[in-house]
């Protein structure tokens, strides 16, 4: 497989099984926030590790073991209302875990794949948007694969 396999592998499982449609998940455009109330988006993550785990033959190509990161926010539009919103980050977080985690191969393109993390930067941690605010949560996703 390959990391954008993994990531494709990754959205839809969040979209079949999380809070999202395919129109709120994306990995190439913060775009798609403003048109949504609550949205994903994934970049790839800082803490990748590829290591190798065999010889393969008399070539020098060894199998390899990927532990791909995904780092990715959920970002929660505020609309005024405090207490909704605190409550919609909360949710956030919970939808987050609970999609990853339906499917821990990632439509079959990992081996295992898990959230590892989830926070909410600071409390006063927001996005502005063209005037639109929004809250956010930040995530990453392990996911490890064997080629070779």
């Amino acid at each position: 497989m390959s990391l954008v396999a993994i990531r494709n592998g990754l959205v839809a499982t969040i979209v079949d099984y999380g809070a999202w449609t395919a129109a709120q998940v994306s990995t190439c455009d913060f775009g798609i926030a403003t048109t949504s109330g609550s949205c994903v988006v994934l970049q790839p993550g800082a803490g990748t590790v590829i290591e190798p785990i065999t010889f393969m033959g008399v070539d020098t190509v060894r199998g390899k073991r990927n532990i791909w990161e995904i780092s990715g926010i959920v970002m929660v539009k505020d609309r005024g209302d405090p207490t909704a919103f605190l409550g919609a980050l909360w949710t956030a977080c919970d939808d987050i875990y609970a999609s990853v985690n339906s499917d821990d191969t990632f439509d079959s393109t990992a081996i295992a794949g898990m959230i590892r993390t989830i926070s909410r930067p600071s409390i006063d941690s927001f996005i502005d948007a063209g005037g639109v605010i929004f809250g956010f949560i930040t995530f990453t996703v392990r996911a490890e694969e064997v080629v070779g």
